[in-house]
């Protein structure tokens, strides 16, 4: 298991929030941003485990947003 700092953690929000600002912006592309940003900013020793990370990330949001849209009916 690896730990991170708490600066890593404020890092990391920081991050996450410039990410999801450029996905607002753009619509697309997180994971792009994501992954250099835990390497390079964030700290995270091995890129892997940031890969790993973002597309967690992106499978989440993706299927938390899948349940409040069918819960609206725009999902047929």
């Amino acid at each position: 298991m690896m730990l991170l700092e708490p600066l890593q953690y404020l890092l990391g929000a920081f991050s996450g929030s410039l990410v999801g600002f450029t996905l607002g912006l753009f619509g697309g592309g997180g994971s792009t941003l994501a992954v250099p940003l835990m390497v390079y900013v964030v700290g995270v020793p091995v890129a892997h485990v940031a890969i790993g990370t973002s597309a967690f990330a992106v499978a989440t949001n993706a299927a938390t947003n899948l349940v409040t849209h069918a819960r609206k009916g725009n999902v047929i």
